[in-house]
């Protein structure tokens, strides 16, 4: 049961809503009936106490068995509808826009003028306060222009049809959403290598570039980003995605900032990863400002991963007092369930970096997460102690289980290329023996042409 969509739905509802949907259920707006309400108090019941009950459980507790399995079935289907009924209730409530378009559209279509013309003159006024200037609002300035369109087009009024400006919106809508989608696929493609075929993006560069678009933010900054993607070793590019991201961010919602500022970051990162260490502080000062205004936060949450890796970069660059500032002060941003792995990943990794070696195998010991990622991460840390402390047995027998559990899990891609490479490197300084100055000079010289090493720097420190 606690697999089945309705129990999904419920589990993912928050406290104000399940409150909201227990008030609505009955009303005529929504239709529920009594023992849809009955199902719904007896599935956030078992939610609550982390309960299940199997249906024919629920057959006896709930409905005495006068209601057959077939039933059960089908008043669960219902349930399930008219939680999502009230899902898109809520969400249209909040949704202003959505409210003008529909008010709109209905007017026009039942010839009330004067409600029209009222209505419309209040969606113009309330887009023009619109916070952001991005696609979705490009989109939203087009639906009004379309509707104004099909309203003076189908009336006998003599003012002028709008249809060049529509034209125009639709360009931009279009160029925007284009450029933001090539940016994720130019990333996506850097880690997995997977090939995409990018359309018009060519004569969409053209246009931007002998059109004057740039003007428009939601172009601007990703016609930056991609040329910043497209180029990773030009700094010019990278300098100024940066700069329009500070110039920028106000026109853009919390949820699309996330990530346009992990385009830069992770551009700091493959270049840290280079061995260009000055992007490491450049990289802190990014996750500050992203931090700051709170544009990281999924569901006010910080993700165990971007925890993970603001630490990672501090200690690869030193910055230790900074690490341990940011594990004290973000630790309770983190999800419940997700604080107590994380944070003891991140003193292992500190401990590490400050050759405290019993206390980072101590540490991770309590990391416990079920993600590949995460995991490989902790074996490098043990990896690298083993190393240092000359636990050669150990370390190889290590390197050994790092390389089943690579081919086990199936890596693909950016990830797998990288792990692969630090096992065979750390394999080929075990061989090197001491005062071998030519078979270092040769592993230094793989070591440094390696494209896709995250290791590079400790690797080269060993020799």
């Amino acid at each position: 049961m606690s697999k089945s969509k309705l129990a999904l739905i419920i589990k993912q509802l928050s406290k104000k809503e399940c409150e909201t949907i227990k008030i609505s259920m009955l009303s005529a707006l929504v239709g529920g009936k009594k023992h849809h309400l009955t199902l719904f108090d007896a599935y956030l019941t078992m939610h609550r106490q982390k309960k299940e009950l199997t249906r024919s459980e629920i057959l006896s507790k709930l409905f005495k068995n006068s209601i057959s399995d077939a039933k059960l079935r089908l008043y669960m289907s219902e349930l399930y509808k008219l939680i999502s009924l009230c899902l898109v209730m809520l969400n249209s409530k909040q949704d202003t826009y959505y409210q003008d378009k529909v008010l709109i559209a209905r007017f026009k279509q039942n010839e009330e003028h004067k409600l029209y013309d009222s209505q419309f003159s209040s969606g113009i006024e309330r887009l023009e306060k619109h916070p952001y200037r991005n696609a979705e609002y490009l989109e939203l300035k087009y639906d009004l222009g379309f509707q104004e369109y099909e309203h003076v087009s189908s009336s006998n009024r003599t003012q002028d049809l709008n249809i060049q400006v529509l034209l125009y919106d639709l360009d931009l809508i279009y160029i925007s959403k284009k450029l933001r989608q090539a940016c994720f696929a130019v990333s996506h493609q850097a880690v997995y290598g997977q090939e995409y075929d990018y359309g018009l993006l060519t004569e969409i560069l053209n246009q931007v570039e002998q059109n004057d678009l740039l003007s428009y933010p939601s172009i601007r900054l990703y016609y930056s980003a991609y040329k910043m993607l497209l180029s990773p070793k030009q700094t010019v590019y990278f300098n100024q995605f940066k700069s329009d991201i500070d110039e920028l961010k106000h026109y853009f919602p919390d949820s699309e900032l996330q990530g346009v500022y992990r385009f830069a970051i992770n551009q700091c990162i493959r270049r840290l990863n280079r061995g260009n260490m000055e992007y490491g502080t450049i990289a802190l000062d990014l996750y500050e400002k992203a931090l700051n205004s709170k544009c990281l936060l999924v569901d006010g949450y910080l993700s165990r991963f971007t925890f993970r890796n603001i630490v990672a970069i501090a200690v690869r660059i030193g910055e230790y007092d900074r690490a341990d500032i940011f594990n004290t002060e973000y630790y309770s941003s983190l999800r419940k369930e997700e604080r107590n792995s994380a944070l003891n990943f991140n003193q292992a990794l500190i401990a590490y970096y400050r050759k405290d070696f019993d206390t980072a195998l101590i540490s991770l010991q309590e990391v416990d997460f079920k993600d590949h990622l995460f995991n490989l991460a902790a074996k490098v840390i043990q990896m690298k102690i083993y190393f240092e402390s000359e636990a050669i047995d150990t370390l190889e027998s290590h390197l050994d289980a790092m390389q089943m559990y690579i081919l086990r899990k199936k890596l693909i891609g950016y990830y797998k290329t990288n792990y692969k490479n630090i096992i065979k490197m750390t394999r080929k300084l075990l061989k090197i023996k001491p005062g071998d100055t030519s078979a270092k000079k040769v592993l230094k010289g793989e070591i440094d042409s390696a494209e896709i090493l995250t290791e590079k720097k400790w690797l080269l420190n060993q020799l």
